[in-house]
């Protein structure tokens, strides 16, 4: 008798033990769908933006954002947006200050976690008002949700980019 009540005893740890780890797999499996859901709109957006194509760009950015980039009183670019209808403009804007073709881009690290992505990098450019080229270092915080970016906060060298501006 007091063998079978060992084994049930042994039975139920075992049977909470595979409900443990059952919970935790699936768990995982939830987590690596979303992280790769976030890594593949992050890249979509990327490779948009090195196409340097503002309406693409906005087909993986959600309808109702939180958009932030560092503001200037110089670039009309830069500041708060929230509406997915008004980041083609904040790109062709974006792109008209600078010699096309001649950026470089150098991605540092791509952090995923969830339905959060963080890009670091080093980008460089040539204005066309100045002539002037620039190397400056930046931080992008993505969030997406069912596949879309609702949430950009662009963290860049603004005085950097003011200085190479000018005449």
């Amino acid at each position: 008798m007091q063998v079978n009540l060992k084994i049930k005893t042994i039975m139920k740890k075992i049977i909470i033990l595979c409900s443990f780890l059952l919970s935790f797999y699936m768990l995982a499996a939830q987590d690596v769908a979303q992280e790769t859901q976030t890594r593949k709109a992050v890249e979509n957006f990327l490779v948009a933006f090195g196409e340097s194509n503002p309406d693409k760009i906005a087909t993986f950015v959600a309808e109702n954002v939180d958009w932030y980039i560092f503001e200037s009183k110089i670039f009309p670019w830069t500041g708060i947006r929230t509406k997915r209808s008004e980041i083609p403009e904040v790109f062709k804007t974006l792109f008209s200050y600078f010699f096309p073709g001649k950026e470089k881009v150098t991605i540092d690290a791509l952090l995923i976690d969830g339905k959060d992505a963080a890009l670091f990098l080093k980008l460089g450019r040539q204005f066309k008002h100045s002539g002037k080229n620039f190397t400056m270092f930046a931080a992008i915080h993505f969030h997406v949700d069912n596949g879309l970016i609702d949430k950009f906060y662009l963290y860049e060298q603004t005085p950097v980019l003011e200085k190479a501006f000018k005449k």
